[in-house]
């Protein structure tokens, strides 16, 4: 049975080998050129390319946060992290809460809610930070 399967894997190769399919392709390398030469660059700089590889980065700014905001979504959901990430932190921080049961059992969103309280006028150095402990 052996040689019956290998005998018919070698005339396989054999005849795949001696097909004539690979000789109706022809590559015309001038339309390739004049093709390339008319093709417009898709991203002119680096924060373009950034930009189109990863459309969900906003750039956040402490001027477009609000520490109110940001403390009412930590006190209703906070043991999922959305007020971190209307803060400007990476979307991956859910899954480190999620991970870690709601930030260490909702130890790390209620210590945020008391630092977003306490520092309600400037939360310029909250705003951002994709480290575990916002205020580390």
């Amino acid at each position: 049975m052996k040689k019956i399967l290998l005998l018919m894997l070698v005339c396989t190769l054999g005849l795949a080998y001696n097909s004539k399919a690979t000789s109706i392709y022809y590559v015309d390398d001038a339309a390739i050129e004049t093709t390339l030469a008319m093709a417009a660059p898709v991203a002119q700089t680096i924060t373009d390319a950034v930009l189109f590889l990863n459309p969900v980065a906003v750039q956040a700014s402490s001027s477009d946060k609000n520490a109110w905001i940001a403390a009412i979504l930590d006190l209703l959901i906070g043991g999922i992290a959305i007020h971190r990430v209307y803060l400007g932190a990476k979307p991956i921080m859910i899954l480190w809460y999620f991970i870690t049961c709601g930030g260490i059992f909702g130890v790390v969103p209620l210590i945020d809610l008391i630092v977003l309280i306490i520092n309600n006028e400037d939360i310029s150095q909250y705003v951002g930070s994709n480290k575990f402990f916002m205020w580390g």
